[in-house]
């Protein structure tokens, strides 16, 4: 009888070509998904405004776990095949050519498996982003039943549901790639179950802000308390700026109020805006060393005031010039600076930007939460590069060119996306916030230690990620083509918007002051006549309508209003030959209003259909008259008023100032 040791090994069963085929397309298939996942994901909630991005991201969330799980499916069908029964593809155990057949399978099933896990993580951070601040807006009375008094649509179990699909997909392929040693899959494992505990970590804080009078329940809490302090009368206002919690805070028939003991107790740990401004004008640690940071706080107040107008609460001090007075009135200095006036309700529409808009969410995370936010981040980024070496030294990964490239970039954009999280997050205004509250209540401990306090100013002087770009739009109803990008195609509107193809100019220091200047003359401030206070002269307040063919019997829009000093300042600047300061901010000023009528009407006070209209309007006349006068550099026109509504009119009839 023939020797068994020189016996010919049995023949193996090659996978059917159709089934090959179909499975190299539908890994072909998820390669193109996970490349659209990431770029939509990492784009940010810019990217899902247009309904058709909004279908693309949500039908190829949906098709990518089902393929994923079809393509591994087909791949253990395969192995099934190719080897013995209770084998697994392990070089010394199988043959060679069992384990030259089964190799290039495992290597896809493990590679599909990584992108998967991946995509996951990166979806994790878009999507939990995206429900902290994605809201369907809800009547204050309707209770405050999660951040901002509004209902998140969240959808955590969705979430959770793919990353339990992801394990039982591991767990039926662990047992193979038997050549990778098991603490390496190990790895591959924890690094897939990090993304899972930073998901639970983030519901956990969305949660827990929800319930919070300093987070979820904060606009309407400051709401309340405003009704309370409407008759103060203190230098500097007792607006709340942080440390709101539940012990504060009495429940009344009128709504919440803050208890009369925590705002009469210097050394509470709710901190209001006269207890910053009294350690910064008469103490000696930080917020007296850097006047810049008690400026954030006003910011931070401000901002909590934005937030309750914007929730829709009533405004108890809507008649009030509290805060005007304050700013206007220097901040506690002896005169009012542009630029700090300007820095101050920037730094109010950066934590307004942010909390509404920002693909990090940022202000639902303190304290350990956030240290634990943090360190998942750092650990996520290990475990990418500790995985990519694991897939290219132990050639978990196949030959192919494509397959490495994507597989690469995906790693490596998971690392930057957490890498930005926790770059952002120190640097951010909110932990800015967070520190100061800590510091402010606990002064005295803190400055014990010098490492520490040097620490905490160290995170103190970084900057966050700059939302304002100290730019203005302009635009031109006489030359619309004068700050137009250069953006060729039919559906350019529809992806940059209005806003988005007109050009802007940096804010200069003439606007600034002149901006400045104008408040304080409005609201009694300044007068250069030394007069009473100058109420009426706001736009439009005394305009001679017989200089423009009207008796100004009617009354006329903000809109109209614009429009008319928009050319009037327009063809005085096109006659003069001056480039004073003065002559920059009126025309820097002017057509920045007119690029609000005609890319942002939604910010004036009339109707932006109604403002819209009016606009297309007085653009088809400024382009009748261009092209039938011939005389537009002459600068001979005015402006009329016709009926109604204001027009603009091109008579020969010489400006005269």
């Amino acid at each position: 009888m023939a020797s068994t040791e020189n016996a010919a090994p049995p023949p193996l069963r090659a996978l059917p070509q159709r089934n090959k085929g179909l499975v190299d397309g539908e890994i072909i298939a998820a390669a193109v998904l996970s490349v659209s996942l990431v770029a939509l994901s990492t784009y940010g909630r810019r990217g899902y405004r247009h309904p058709a991005l909004r279908f693309v991201a949500w039908g190829s969330s949906i098709v990518f776990l089902p393929l994923t799980s079809s393509i591994i499916s087909f791949l253990l069908s395969s192995t099934q095949d190719i080897l013995p029964e209770n084998k697994t593809c392990n070089k010394k155990s199988l043959l060679k050519e069992e384990f030259h057949e089964c190799k290039p399978v495992v290597q896809d099933m493990w590679t599909v498996l990584l992108w998967t896990a991946l995509i996951l993580t990166i979806k994790c951070n878009a999507d939990v982003a995206a429900a902290a601040v994605t809201a369907a807006a809800a009547m204050p009375a309707g209770g405050d039943v999660s951040v901002d008094g509004q209902r998140v649509s969240s959808s955590p179990w969705g979430l959770a549901f793919h990353y339990v699909w992801l394990g039982w997909l591991i767990a039926i392929c662990f047992t193979l790639a038997g050549w990778v040693e098991n603490l390496k899959r190990a790895i591959f494992v924890a690094f897939c179950a990090l993304g899972l505990v930073k998901l639970a970590l983030k519901q956990a804080a969305l949660w827990s802000a929800g319930g919070s009078f300093a987070l979820g329940k904060n606009a309407r809490l400051i709401a309340g308390y405003m009704a309370q302090q409407v008759a103060s009368d203190e230098p500097v206002p007792r607006y709340i700026v942080m440390g709101e919690t539940k012990k504060h805070v009495e429940e009344t028939v009128e709504g919440y109020r803050i208890k009369r003991d925590a705002l009469d107790n210097r050394f509470s740990s709710l901190v209001t805006l006269d207890r910053v401004w009294r350690l910064a004008e008469h103490g000696s640690g930080i917020l007296a060393e850097r006047p810049g940071l008690r400026d954030l706080c006003l910011s931070y107040s401000l901002f909590k005031l934005l937030r309750r107008r914007l929730s829709g609460y009533p405004l108890a001090d809507a008649r009030s010039g509290e805060a005007l007075d304050f700013v206007l009135g220097g901040m506690g200095g002896a005169a009012s600076d542009a630029d700090r006036v300007f820095r101050v309700l920037v730094d109010e529409l950066w934590f307004a930007s942010d909390f509404y808009y920002s693909p990090i969410p940022l202000c639902v995370f303190g304290g350990w939460c956030a240290a634990l936010n943090y360190l998942c981040s750092v650990l996520i980024i290990a475990g990418a590069v500790a995985v990519g070496w694991i897939y290219l030294a132990k050639e978990l990964i196949t030959d192919s060119i494509p397959y490495q490239v994507i597989t690469v970039s995906l790693l490596v954009v998971v690392v930057l996306v957490e890498a930005w999280e926790v770059l952002a997050g120190v640097c951010s205004n909110w932990t800015k916030m967070a520190l100061l509250g800590h510091y402010i209540r606990h002064e005295k401990a803190w400055r014990k230690s010098s490492c520490v306090h040097a620490a905490v100013a160290a995170v103190l002087r970084l900057r966050p990620a700059t939302r304002w770009r100290d730019k203005i739009g302009q635009n031109s109803v006489l030359e619309p083509r004068r700050f137009r990008r250069r953006t060729a195609g039919l559906l350019s509107e529809k992806l940059y918007s209005r806003a988005g193809l007109m050009m802007s100019v940096p804010v200069s220091q003439a606007v600034r002051d002149a901006v400045l200047r104008s408040l304080l003359s409005s609201y009694g401030r300044m007068d250069d006549k030394g007069s009473a206070p100058a109420a009426a002269r706001r736009v439009g307040g005394k305009v001679d309508w017989a200089l423009y063919g009207g008796d100004g019997s009617s009354s006329s829009s903000n809109t109209e209003l614009i429009l008319v000093w928009h050319v009037a300042t327009r063809l005085f600047e096109m006659k003069s030959t001056s480039a004073s300061p003065d002559m920059i901010a009126a025309s820097h000023l002017s057509n920045y209003f007119a690029y609000l009528v005609a890319a942002a009407p939604e910010l004036l006070p009339d109707s932006a259909e109604w403002s819209k209209k009016r606009y297309e309007e007085v653009s088809e006349d400024s382009r009748a008259a261009t092209t039938t006068e011939k005389v537009f550099s002459a600068g001979r026109f005015t402006i009329c008023r016709h009926g109604s509504f204001t027009r603009c009119c091109f008579l020969p009839l010489e400006i005269g100032h």
